[in-house]
């Protein structure tokens, strides 16, 4: 037994020193590893911002492609991430795709009897609804599909299924989802809750006729930098690459107390081209944004947010919060209840408006030919009547016009190259800024009986929301409104 003890140690100590050889060698490739994936998110050792802002992008040309090295694979942030995985075509067509999502698929015993009878006027083969679209694809997505879809769609861009995961509610992922396949895949995404009341091929951005005769009838709205044409031969070269319409328009003092923006843009139904920039900037927001409120992002926040813009997304921040001197800013983290969360400045109505107004202000500033048609800036016929004197005509027809701020849009525009909201207030007719087309309130919302829309046999009625969300109380109030 003395003999065998020595030779025991020694094969003890050799397996040993084997292990912490093999650990050392394992955490050493570990790190290797993780050092080459590192550097494509961090192509240089002091550029540490993968996270970089959206509300700050001065110094860049948010409609022109975004510069990376492709042959050495750099992907310096998440926004050349974004685009080079989903590439922006304003050439392409717009997808023949419809989009919604639900808690279970229609084949589910949960799944509401009315969302079967809205949905068939989106499907292509109910041929019992005369407004059904002749689209070729229709997709329902069911919550038990999303993650698959999403880390298949966005599996080059983890950074994004990481925060759609983290998502500390429902309702957020419900918004985030809607851009993230409008931007994978283009095409129109509508709420359940919702019903078409036209083909899809009838609406103004499928209408090639519409789109010629507005450039017939309408002069491109002059601004500060323009000094290309944005028409050539006299028409539209493209079709629009998103297309939104009003939600909100309310001409009232206490219009604050009601909504979340002054002009606020509908986003239960969307139609877009994939890759569209405007979604691009908003994916990043929200992603940024929520790891910047979740408890734990798995990742060094402080490390990949832009730290000169450390507020941009803090959502606890935004709009009215941020002039709430008793709200407690400092405290970034969110609540896992809608009680505490601000959904409209988070995914909602609130942010999407905010991005729309921030890139169309961008691409003014940035860009020599943008395309700015807006009809409802003609004078109406009748104050071209020798009836109407011009007394009336202020009292009545310019009261409830977007002619009523034309010398603010025009000052605004030709002086400074900022898009204001009065811009897209009392809309009749679609307007059109750069490749982004605006419907009116009655498009997405007739017969809310409210803010000039009209009812759903109105020529410009598209979609009618049947509104049977139940959050948006429980939305309006974190949001700061009562």
């Amino acid at each position: 037994m003395s003999r065998k003890l020595p030779h025991l140690l020694a094969t003890r100590r050799s397996k040993t020193i084997l292990a912490t050889i093999l650990l050392f060698y394992t955490l050493l490739s570990f790190h290797s590893s993780n050092k080459r994936l590192f550097s494509q998110f961090y192509p240089n050792k002091k550029d540490y911002t993968i996270l970089p802002t959206t509300s700050h992008s001065q110094n860049l040309n948010l409609k022109a492609d975004v510069s990376f090295n492709k042959k050495k694979n750099e992907l310096h942030d998440l926004r050349d991430q974004l685009s080079f995985a989903f590439p922006y075509d304003p050439q392409a067509p717009i997808p023949q795709r419809v989009w919604q999502t639900w808690k279970v698929g229609t084949g589910g015993k949960d799944f509401p009897s009315t969302f079967k009878t809205y949905q068939k006027t989106w499907t292509a083969s109910s041929s019992s609804s005369p407004s059904s679209s002749e689209y070729s694809q229709y997709s329902l997505i069911p919550d038990d599909s999303i993650i698959p879809l999403l880390e298949n769609l966005y599996g080059t861009v983890p950074l994004v299924v990481r925060a759609f995961k983290l998502m500390p509610i429902n309702i957020l992922k419900a918004d985030f989802l809607r851009y993230l396949l409008l931007f994978a895949r283009g095409g129109v995404y509508s709420d359940m809750d919702t019903t078409l009341l036209k083909p899809i091929e009838s609406w103004p951005s499928q209408n090639k006729s519409w789109m010629d005769n507005i450039i017939n009838v309408n002069t491109p709205i002059p601004y500060k930098n323009l000094k290309v044409s944005p028409v050539i031969d006299g028409k539209i070269q493209q079709q629009p690459g998103l297309v939104i319409g009003i939600e909100a328009d309310p001409d009232r003092e206490d219009w604050s107390t009601w909504y979340a923006r002054r002009i606020q843009f509908c986003q239960w139904t969307i139609q877009a081209k994939p890759g569209h920039p405007i979604l691009r900037e908003l994916i990043l927001n929200i992603t940024a944004t929520t790891l910047m409120s979740v408890q734990d992002p798995g990742l060094p926040i402080k490390v990949v947010l832009d730290p000169t813009n450390d507020e941009d997304y803090n959502v606890n921040y935004r709009y009215q919060r941020r002039n709430n001197e008793t709200y407690p800013h400092s405290e970034s983290k969110n609540n896992k209840n809608v009680d505490g969360t601000d959904i409209m400045n988070w995914t909602g109505p609130g942010i999407f408006s905010d991005i729309i107004f921030e890139y169309m202000n961008n691409v003014l500033q940035h860009n020599n030919d943008i395309l700015l048609i807006n009809p409802n800036l003609n004078k109406n016929e009748e104050e071209d009547g020798a009836s109407v004197s011009t007394s009336e005509a202020d009292s009545s027809a310019l009261s409830k016009s977007t002619r009523r701020f034309y010398k603010k849009i025009s000052e605004s525009l030709q002086s400074s190259n900022v898009m204001p909201w009065e811009f897209f207030s009392f809309l009749k007719d679609p307007v059109i800024v750069d490749d982004v087309m605006v419907l009116p309130i009655t498009s997405f919302s007739p017969d809310v009986n409210q803010m000039g829309a009209q009812s759903s046999d109105d020529k410009m009625a598209f979609v009618k929301h049947m509104f049977g969300g139940t959050w948006k109380d429980d939305a309006d109030r974190n949001a700061g409104h009562t």
